[in-house]
């Protein structure tokens, strides 16, 4: 299913109205001129003086465009800066008509002295089928340099209003987005983010908008103006989703059309219209269909198994082994399953749909779900966007029991969905009744588990072994980093960890059983012979190097995608010539209301045993950043903690 692109063909004349303008192209101020640094971001290399947005509607020559004019001026600190000179605006075009962008000026200030941007510094790129975009850099640009540029961009496409991102990767002191909509046009709009607008009003301008020879009525327009002040730069940090989901934006969709001569016309949709549409579309609702094409293709062994979960569970194998993922999404289009299956390749939708008309065909009651990946932002729930989604898994119900299924990648068990997919809710497209939203909950059960038991020999040499277990997620990621490594392979990663230490025999198991977790053993050697003093990490190579987290306060959640536990149990036996000097302390720390707990039990047993336990568990994927301080404050204490050493000495 494709996007709808609304346009209003008319034969008129032109009709404008009064751009609301709160700056003045060239006008800088001493203080702008003087400024060094941006004093609530000292640490930014470029700052956003000023930014401002103003949407009309107007009747061209043969159809009604949406104008916007741009203006920004931003002051430029240093070297690293200068990138933001550099300006890229994208285009929409179709086989018919396309956006465009015109009265572009741009002009860099050093001092009082000024530059401007000729027409042979700007340029045009295509950048793919439908996009291409207009760039161009500002001449002379130094340390201190502000930038002044202003542009109009013409737009036929009614549907999407191109909205305003207030936030972006530097920090801006004043952004205003002005629109002047005529009632004819009725929009959904969406703010997201974490600034607060400073100003927020609409009013009503009556008798605004007419399309001259096409009738005499007026349509009163709405007038808004959103504003805010003072704004942080977004910076991207590690486990969040789509940034996009979390930069401060407006968005505007097109919800309805109320035409001057009494006539409607919807164009966001309810979900029982997506559901009746999706029944006939050639590229979802046909292709899961083709049950009877896979009836005869699941092998016969596999069909007559007589329980019914075995049953599912070889299907989908069957199907992940049959496949090799193209690396293409394709959600709404080339989507042909036969196709795919014959040549043992496919996009996500192709694999994933061969799989529920497989099962389908086995006879298991098989749903199709939509859902938007980690990196694809989060999906509307309040009404229909189907250009939200880009991913498609399957749901199996046995009894009481769902299974939700993707057979895309070939380390997945049975019932686990790749990292990708853990991104909120998904929606189950049900045809025989309605399409309602589902839950999408990750494995609990990820652990990662380090045991060593060691013994220290009189003449230095310490002997012992070393497991390590890993289930869930963590054994699929530990499964994708081993997948096309040999064992010597494995066995020169370790030892490179560390000094003096050779891995004397390697063992692993459950690699290629999925549904286990996977353990790794090593039995190693360590020479210490020539040491006075043996220095030794209880946590091997099971260490956080640093804090993930290392802004002050952060404005978004936390997203790790699935709850995880780090666990250490570590021995080790001493003989009579060498004696415990020093070891990791005790410790512990909690985060409120369960939300997770990082704990060292150090104990010298007597003069020839030393243990040690450790556990670290996030008992949540998402925190909010109300928990911020907390959750970086843990990973401080288990940083702190794992770099302790103990030390061994012997005795003279």
């Amino acid at each position: 299913m494709k996007k709808i692109l609304l346009i209003a063909t008319v034969l008129l004349n032109t009709f404008t109205y009064s751009q609301n303008k709160d700056y003045i192209f060239g006008y800088i101020s001493p203080e702008e001129v003087k400024m060094q640094k941006y004093p609530l971001d000292t640490t930014a290399n470029a700052v956003v003086l000023y930014e401002q947005g103003d949407t009309k509607f107007k009747v061209g020559d043969t159809r009604i465009l949406v104008e916007t004019v741009y203006y920004c001026k931003l002051k430029i600190f240093n070297k690293e800066g200068f990138k933001h000179a550099t300006f890229k605006i994208p285009t929409y075009y179709n086989d018919d008509t396309s956006e465009k962008v015109k009265d572009i000026k741009a002009v860099t200030t050093n001092g009082y002295a000024k530059t401007t941007l000729s027409k042979s510094q700007i340029f045009t790129e295509k950048t793919n089928e439908r996009w291409k975009e207009v760039k161009f850099t500002l001449p002379n640009i130094k340390e201190g340099s502000i930038v002044e540029v202003q542009y109009t961009v013409e737009s036929p496409f009614l549907f999407n209003l191109n909205g305003w991102e207030f936030q972006s990767e530097i920090p801006k002191v004043r952004s205003v987005y002005n629109a002047s909509i005529p009632g004819v046009y009725i929009y959904n709009r969406k703010l997201t983010g974490y600034v607060s607008l400073t100003e927020n009003y609409t009013s009503e301008k009556r008798n605004c908008f007419r399309v001259p020879r096409y009738t005499d009525a007026y349509a009163n327009c709405e007038e808004v103006t959103y504003a805010a002040e003072d704004i942080p730069a977004f910076i991207e940090e590690d486990y969040m989703t789509d940034p996009d989901n979390f930069r401060s934006k407006i968005k505007f969709e097109l919800r309805e059309t109320r035409w001057f001569d009494g006539s409607k016309k919807r164009y966001s949709k309810t979900w029982e219209d997506v559901d009746k549409e999706f029944k006939k579309d050639k590229d979802i609702g046909t292709q899961l269909k083709k049950t009877s094409f896979f009836e005869d293709k699941i092998p016969t062994e596999i069909t007559s198994l007589p329980n019914n979960l075995e049953k599912a569970k070889q299907i989908y194998y069957f199907i992940q082994k049959h496949f090799s993922w193209n690396k293409k999404y394709r959600l709404f289009n080339d989507i042909r399953v036969k196709s795919a299956f014959e040549e043992k390749t496919g996009n996500i939708s192709e694999i994933n749909i061969s799989l529920i008309n497989s099962l389908k065909a086995a006879g298991f009651d098989t749903e199709l779900v939509m859902l938007s990946t980690r990196a694809n932002g989060f999906t509307t729930k309040k009404y229909p966007v189907i250009t939200d989604f880009n991913y498609v898994i399957a749901k199996l119900n046995i009894g009481d029991n769902i299974y939700l299924l993707d057979a895309t990648d070939k380390q997945l068990p049975f019932n686990m969905l790749p990292y990708r997919c853990l991104n909120g809710d998904g929606r189950v497209m049900d045809f025989e009744n309605s399409s309602y939203w589902i839950d999408i909950k990750p494995s609990k059960n990820n652990r990662n588990s380090l045991t060593v038991a060691l013994e220290l020999k009189e003449d230095g040499i310490i002997v012992g072994k070393i497991r390590k277990y890993y289930s869930g997620y963590r054994a699929l990621e530990r499964r994708g980093e081993i997948s096309s490594k040999t064992e010597d392979d494995l066995i020169a990663e370790f030892e490179n960890g560390f000094d003096n230490l050779e891995v004397i025999n390697y063992e692993i198991s459950n690699k290629e059983n999925k549904e286990k977790g996977l353990i790794e053993m090593f039995e190693i050697e360590i020479d210490f012979t020539e040491d006075t003093n043996i220095m030794l990490s209880p946590f091997f190579d099971e260490k956080f190097s640093q804090n993930p987290f290392q802004q002050k306060n952060r404005l978004y959640p936390v997203d790790f995608g699935y709850n995880r536990n780090y666990s250490v149990n570590f021995s080790i036996e001493l003989p009579e010539n060498y004696t415990l000097d020093s070891n990791p302390k005790n410790c512990s720390f909690s985060l409120v209301e369960n939300g997770g707990k990082f704990q060292v039990v150090s104990r010298k047993l007597n003069d020839y045993r030393y243990t040690l336990k450790s556990n670290f568990t996030l008992n949540k994927p998402l925190y909010y950043n109300f928990e911020y301080s907390g959750l970086k404050e843990i990973f401080n204490q288990v940083i702190k903690n794992q770099k302790s050493m103990l030390i061994i000495k012997k005795k003279l």
